[in-house]
């Protein structure tokens, strides 16, 4: 009897592909009970090759709130799924943050259930390096990193293996080539994340006055440049670059009146990734949106900060880093899920799918 059909009969006869499916629709919390039911159960959830076909649903958001009373940062969560129970976490990272040496944590990026901090020396200090950690088994990692200029260094983290590589791609080196690709900057100072689709890894560079993306395999090597979607208003801007859905998604702002400060947001989705085909997948304008209010207070008063990894929704911070607003791109309906006081600002999100 092979593998297949042993772990097929020790789980009452049921084919395993069809079991995969079904155990892709369970909670991962359930999942990672179920592996403890029998030897069987453990190595067919544990296999490689089953556990890519069990993602884990996004379930809210981090957020990096920052308090000028104490000159703070704070962490705290929001359940997006509206369970009675909060999910098993500690949403202040104090496992991190009491740790002799760590200093001042601040959100990079987040990815496949882990989040990538940048560590300061203090608050608005020099870097000290980076902390990979998954909030659900309170496992993380520190490395630093040698910054030079006229190198780019492309670190990647495999969570198998728990080891970082290194490929650095200087100026006048071969490694990593890709026609025309080493005369773009790359934004390294733009907050923007880095979404992981297909394969590869997505950033945002800069030729001349035109954005493009280049993906990077997990080597650090440029595989190919990806052009974002063309807009005939030189007013529009990148505000929010992601993956939604296993897809890339970009979101551009047009400013629609300056002095009232009134935009329309075009979100885009890469519907063929091999042929470079981005699709408008809808249009949001912030005046219909936020009414009357949307343009008091400054351009703080509307800004994206994401798009959600499952759903057709977009968020925003609004007003003035004070509100946690989500659109919902279907309904065509605005809600605001986590509020601060006059005295707490948001500045950074990151999204979270348990990875046990």
């Amino acid at each position: 009897m092979d593998c297949s059909k042993r772990r097929a009969s020790a789980v009452g006869d049921v084919p395993v592909d069809p079991l995969v499916e079904i155990l892709s629709r369970v909670p991962a919390k359930s999942v990672c009970r179920f592996k403890c039911v029998s030897k069987a159960w453990r190595d067919l959830i544990s296999d490689p090759h089953h556990r890519k076909k069990l993602p884990q649903a996004m379930q809210g958001l981090f957020c990096e709130t920052y308090k000028k009373s104490g000159d703070l940062h704070c962490f705290s969560f929001i359940d997006l799924t509206a369970r009675s129970m909060p999910p098993d976490i500690d949403p202040s990272f104090s496992f991190l943050t009491e740790q002799p040496g760590i200093h001042s944590l601040h959100f990079s990026d987040s990815c496949n259930g882990l989040v990538l901090f940048n560590h300061l020396e203090g608050q608005n200090s020099a870097r000290l390096g980076y902390i990979v950690c998954n909030p659900t088994t309170k496992e993380w990692k520190a490395f630093q990193v040698e910054e030079d200029e006229k190198i780019l260094s492309v670190y990647g983290y495999s969570s198998e293996t728990g080891a970082w590589c290194e490929n650095q791609i200087d100026e006048q080196g071969e490694e990593g080539q890709l026609e025309g690709w080493r005369r773009f900057n790359f934004l390294l100072g733009n907050p923007q994340p880095c979404p992981f689709v297909n394969g590869f890894l997505h950033l945002i560079v800069l030729d001349k006055d035109q954005m493009k993306i280049v993906a990077l395999d997990v080597q650090g090597k440029a595989r190919r440049m990806i052009s974002v979607p063309h807009v005939h208003d030189r007013s529009n801007w990148m505000c929010c670059f992601g993956q939604s859905q296993g897809q890339l998604h970009y979101i551009t702002q047009e400013t629609l009146h300056a002095r009232e400060q009134k935009y329309k947001l075009s979100i885009w989705v890469l519907q063929d990734y091999d042929a470079q085909e981005w699709v408008l997948k809808g249009t949001v304008n912030s005046h219909e949106v936020f009414g009357d209010n949307s343009g008091r207070g400054g351009t703080e008063d509307f800004e994206v900060v994401g798009i959600h990894q499952h759903r057709n929704v977009v968020f925003f911070i609004c007003p003035l880093g004070h509100k946690l607003m989500a659109y919902n791109m279907d309904r065509e309906e605005l809600s605001t899920i986590a509020s601060f006081d006059d005295k707490e600002w948001l500045v950074a999100t990151a999204h979270y799918a348990p990875c046990f």
